[in-house]
């Protein structure tokens, strides 16, 4: 995934990645997690790629 975001950064293309400690990839919601509060920042960095 770091070649992958290091790659699109190389190109000019807005990426953030979050690595979740003790998480895999379909985490949901984060409801109860370390992730929880994700999708807000989700949603906050798809806002700032619209303007």
């Amino acid at each position: 995934m770091r070649a992958r975001i290091d790659a699109l950064n190389a190109l000019g293309i807005p990426t953030e990645f979050h690595a979740y400690e003790g998480l895999g990839h379909g985490f949901g919601l984060g409801t109860g997690t370390i992730a929880e509060g994700w999708i807000n920042d989700a949603i906050s960095f798809w806002e700032r790629q619209m303007k």
